[in-house]
């Protein structure tokens, strides 16, 4: 008896064809894994710059990466290309973005989709390779999913990235091949603590399936990459820089790290030869001429000392507090509250005005959003001393009628609810610039206006009297009986989370938003926002440099010796007069909050049913 064996074709045998064209795939695959920049290159269509691809090729296989780069060296840019050379080329891989904000990684997963999309100039031989490879759900998808919680893409080979906001809480119980931490420098200390955790599974880990683990491939190593401009000295990004390259040095080839100052930038090469620099020797020059201390930090990637002993706040706790809008020059609603900070002074000291925006939340209370500072210098001095009294108080007034919002119909100083100012001898406050204030007066605006007065200062005794109609916003603050006060609440009220400050400037003419859904929005800087913002950072790094001092049980506020006769105050303790009005505010609520009667009828039966 013979027997016919027949073997039925089915839909999942593969052709010849097929197998030479997945063959020639899988060649592909694994020469880009042994060559990164070339499939780069080749494949992606992107040309980088000969330090850009010592950086990418040396990265590629190590486990523990740091990257401390310039401004301008293109860190976002080189992110987005190494990570969808790992999703192109790694089956499966999953990578996780995270910034400072959900935003900052939220800015770098856009410039993976304007890759994807050949959307940046720069990158003109770019390929469709990546967009092509894309999941897409429905046909109006184009395979980058905007979502409010996370950014997100997939490709065919079921590698994913992923964005995540700076949320402790809300990032744990992750998994991930790649986690990229953008502008790590600013990264609070527990973010690193739960984000690391995403890669400790070991990528040879398998299990079932009847295998034998010692025949199986190794996996690809999971990797942590750190990328950043040059922070302070007590971030965790400066320890783990100095402990890579330290294991860097010592031949482990499962650490790398790099330091791409502004001059490596500058003089680039491209392929062996001279290419034009990214950015100019003026703009430099520029920077370092404006504020030396940020421009050596992230120009020149020279971690400042920023930690004094007693420091009050960190730069990573201004950060955390920072809000990617502009400042506000004036009440664009006609609704909103604010509140003037004035130190004044006349020849020895800054005379600096602060106003900010206070909001009264039903949950949480009084909150400040900090919108501008001034300077009331005059530039024609030799000195850059303060402006003239008179000429200082017409500069208020102006301000006054801004923010109330008096062009929109507003009552004289509706909108404004204080004016705190400094009441010292130096400031010629009291006795010179208040007499200016009480006196009815005519604006800009062609119209007469009340004065402004404390009627419960001592110095006003007898002009309550004589200007019965001065409207009693003014409080004049003891410099010296409230300093301690003062300083306090600047602490207490950061970390309480209650204070705001604009965003970051870095010399842009413009501010850069992504919003929830993807798009993008460019808002253009005109040039009083531009000295109001580089105000705020003189502001915050006096904030940074103030301390806090004990000693036998007596406490003073001051800055480091070494910074005491080459920096002054007065923008911190402007600032500080806002919170500590902010803080009397809250102290306010909490004491006037009225009790809830209780309801004895939802308390627990064996509670209601007692008679008293």
């Amino acid at each position: 008896m013979s027997l016919t064996i027949i073997n039925k074709q089915s839909n999942k045998e593969i052709s010849q064809r097929k197998l030479e064209t997945y063959e020639k795939y899988m060649q592909i695959i694994n020469w880009g894994r042994a060559y990164p920049v070339e499939f780069c290159s080749r494949f992606m269509g992107v040309e980088l710059l000969d330090l850009q691809k010592y950086a990418i090729y040396n990265a590629w296989f190590s486990e523990f990466i740091a990257w401390l780069e310039s401004r301008n060296a293109g860190k976002s840019t080189k992110l987005a290309i190494y990570t969808m050379l790992r999703s192109l080329l790694i089956p499966f891989h999953a990578t996780y973005f995270l910034g400072n904000t959900g935003e900052q990684a939220k800015e770098t997963f856009k410039k993976i989709e304007k890759l994807a999309k050949k959307e940046i100039e720069s990158f003109a031989g770019c390929t469709d390779i990546f967009f092509n490879e894309l999941v897409r759900n429905g046909s109006t998808s184009d395979g980058f999913v905007h979502n409010p919680a996370s950014f997100v893409c997939q490709l065919f080979n079921g590698a994913n990235i992923n964005t995540l906001n700076s949320d402790v809480i809300n990032i744990k119980g992750k998994r991930a091949n790649l986690v990229c931490f953008d502008e790590a420098g600013w990264f609070p200390d527990e973010l690193f603590v739960q984000a690391e955790n995403f890669v400790n599974q070991d990528e040879n880990f398998k299990l079932g399936g009847n295998i034998d683990i010692k025949l199986e491939p190794k996996g690809f190593p999971r990797q942590l990459m750190y990328a950043s401009s040059a922070s302070d000295t007590s971030s965790e990004f400066y320890k783990k820089l100095k402990l890579f390259s330290q294991q860097m040095i010592m031949g482990n080839r499962k650490y790398f790290c790099c330091n791409f100052t502004i001059d490596m930038v500058m003089s680039a090469k491209f392929n062996g030869e001279p290419y034009p620099p990214l950015i100019s020797k003026d703009k430099v020059d520029k920077a370092l001429s404006d504020n030396h201390d940020k421009a050596m930090r992230e120009l020149y990637n020279k971690f400042s000392a920023d930690s004094h002993e007693g420091q009050i706040l960190t730069r990573r706790d201004l950060l955390t507090h920072t809000q990617n809008r502009p400042p506000l020059l004036c009440n664009d609603t006609g609704n909103r509250i604010f509140v003037f900070a004035w130190d004044s002074a006349r020849l020895n000291d800054n005379s600096v005005i602060e106003i900010a925006e206070f909001i009264q939340d039903k949950e949480i209370g009084w909150t400040m959003n900090l919108h501008n500072v001034i300077s009331l210098v005059d530039i024609s001095t030799k000195k850059k001393t303060p402006k003239r009294i008179p000429e200082q108080v017409n500069d208020f007034k102006s301000l006054l009628l801004k923010y109330n919002g008096s062009e929109k119909g507003k009552l004289d100083y509706e909108n404004i609810k204080a004016v705190i100012c400094d009441s010292g001898a130096g400031g010629q406050m009291v006795g010179g610039v208040s007499d200016y204030l009480v006196e009815d007066w005519v604006g800009s605006d062609s119209r007469k206006h009340k004065g402004i007065i404390d009627r419960k200062h001592k110095a006003n005794e007898t002009a309550k009297n004589k200007y019965p109609d001065a409207v009693d916003i003014m409080k004049l603050i003891d410099p010296k009986g409230n300093r301690n006060a003062i300083f306090d609440s600047i602490e207490k009220m950061v970390k309480l989370g209650v204070v705001t400050f604009p965003a970051e400037y870095d010399g842009r003419d413009y501010l850069y938003y992504i919003n929830d859904d993807g798009t993008e929005e460019k808002y253009d800087l005109n040039t009083e926002e531009k000295i109001s913002l580089t105000q705020i950072e003189l502001l915050k790094t006096e904030i940074i440099t103030m301390c806090k001092y004990e000693n036998t049980g007596n406490v003073t506020y001051n800055f480091p010796p070494d910074k005491r006769n080459t920096m002054h105050d007065d923008r911190v303790f402007a600032f500080g007069l806002l919170c500590y009005y902010l803080a009397q505010l809250r102290h306010g609520d909490v004491i006037n909050k009225p009790n809830k009667p209780t309801d004895y009828k939802k308390m627990p039966s064996f509670v209601s049913n007692i008679s008293f």
